[in-house]
């Protein structure tokens, strides 16, 4: 079994808004064949959604983290352990919000990834995109729980035009959220996607959407040898020169897989064997809600 390690990226942009509602927590060590990242859109225009995009993101984090920890549980029970992380973040928003710490009218989207033994798992709510480019083929991985997909179907059956789609007042209303309450709809599919050398992985807040998915792609194609941070400011800079006018915050993880060299993987299957983690490295990355902004 080829034995696979991500370099990761993260990359932020305020883009017209008051404040970033974004959160971003992603943790991954060169010589360790884990990765974990979790990204939250705090619900646009409502109040609190910068608090409750972080208390989501952390809280999801942590869970998934301790989880990692026991590998072998982890693989064979991860959609259930995904969906307690998400239930736990889920309870902890709410308890802020009882508390009176946050608005009740406040929430966010949630999108978390595990890359664990070279195997891909996900678990996601809302609208925040995640994108694999294998090869030269470009697609989305993830659900998206917006009115868009319905917006588009009615394009598909002639009842609606596309540019009148494509600024439709409903696009982008969420149709699932974490906010406390019972989540309508949760995407977690029961297997693991099997990853491969050279794959790269792109996780976003919708911010990115003024891009079409086809532009996403032949930016991550031209820039992906250069690395994760190149993707992540390629994508950047091709948000900022839309120059749309009410640009909402704009969060990227760039996760690109690559084959361990031999020493690497010995060094992991030996401290896997005796129940430990090889050393991390000092270009781990772990980084909260920051980035380049």
């Amino acid at each position: 079994m080829i034995e696979l390690i991500a370099e990761a990226a993260t990359a932020q942009d305020i883009g017209c808004r008051k404040r970033q509602e974004d959160a971003v927590i992603a943790h991954f060590c060169q010589r360790d064949d884990l990765g974990i990242a979790v990204l939250s859109d705090g619900m646009g225009g409502h109040e609190d959604g910068d608090l409750a995009s972080r208390i989501l993101a952390g809280e999801m984090f942590g869970e998934l983290l301790l989880s990692s920890a026991r590998r072998p549980l982890f693989r064979a029970n991860a959609p259930a352990i995904l969906g307690a992380a998400l239930g736990s973040a889920n309870r902890r928003l709410q308890r802020h919000i009882d508390d009176g710490h946050i608005s009740r009218d406040t929430g966010g989207t949630l999108t978390s990834v595990m890359i664990l033994g070279g195997e891909l798992r996900w678990i996601s709510v809302g609208d925040s995109p995640l994108y694999l480019l294998r090869d030269h083929r470009f697609m989305r991985l993830n659900e998206d729980h917006s009115m868009a997909p319905q917006i588009d179907l009615m394009v598909e059956n002639g009842e609606l035009d596309a540019e009148a789609a494509r600024r439709h007042a409903d696009r982008n209303c969420l149709t699932s959220a974490v906010t406390g309450r019972r989540i309508p709809r949760i995407d977690c599919p029961d297997k693991a996607l099997p990853m491969a050398p050279g794959d790269l992985l792109i996780l976003a807040s919708d911010g990115v959407n003024v891009l079409e998915d086809e532009h996403i792609g032949a930016i991550a194609l031209r820039t992906r040898a250069r690395g994760a941070t190149a993707v992540a400011e390629g994508l950047l800079d091709a948000v900022r020169k839309q120059q749309t006018p009410d640009q909402d915050n704009t969060s990227l993880v760039v996760m690109h897989l690559r084959k361990a060299p031999a020493t690497e993987g010995f060094i992991t299957r030996m401290a896997q064997a005796f129940g430990g983690r090889p050393p991390e490295s000092p270009r781990s990355l772990a980084n909260a809600g920051g980035g380049r902004s």
